[in-house]
């Protein structure tokens, strides 16, 4: 059984969602206490931001490519997306 918020100490009588930052606690650590949903907020969105700019960067300052390297290769992405 969920516990509400009220029951973890939070004042309301429904399950409560929060939002962590990349370094924050375990998402296990944050159900003991009732969380009924964890979501990263935007820091996967700007973890992308900045891969796209350190890209551009290095393109722009030494001319090469090699920022990337560590991506996901082109099947491996049409897999995760349902178009293999």
């Amino acid at each position: 059984m969920k516990r509400t918020r009220s029951q973890a100490g939070g004042g309301t009588a429904y399950p409560w969602e929060t939002r962590r930052g990349l370094a924050g606690a375990r998402v296990v650590e944050l159900g003991a206490p009732g969380a009924a949903r964890v979501g990263a907020g935007s820091g996967i969105a700007q973890a992308a931001h900045a891969l796209v700019r350190a890209a551009a960067r290095e393109l722009l300052t030494t001319g090469t490519y090699g920022t990337p390297a560590d991506g996901l290769a082109h099947g491996e992405l049409n897999t995760l997306l349902g178009r293999d």
